[in-house]
């Protein structure tokens, strides 16, 4: 679930861009985050990952759902070869 949601905040359609992006770390990974994670945290930053995944997996694991990327947004993602993402 999203920060947002577990903190019992209100949540837009940005909730469904967390969860994307959990799949997608749970498809690379081979197991779902936080398995081994003693409180909530995503690692979304792995060295192992292409440049273009990590981009996308920043962009979908922010927990400011101010700074989490909407779907319009992502979709941009793969049409620049200079995507940089989200501050870090």
């Amino acid at each position: 679930m999203a920060p947002e949601v577990v903190r019992g905040e209100a949540y837009g359609p940005k909730v469904d861009i967390w969860s994307l992006g959990i799949m997608g770390l749970e498809m690379v990974e081979g197991e779902a985050p936080y398995q081994r994670e003693a409180r909530l945290r995503v690692s979304a930053n792995p060295r192992h990952h292409s440049a273009l995944l990590r981009v996308f997996l920043r962009c979908c694991l922010q927990a400011d759902e101010d700074r989490r990327w909407s779907a319009q947004e992502l979709l941009e993602v793969r049409k620049s070869k200079a995507a940089k993402g989200p501050a870090s």
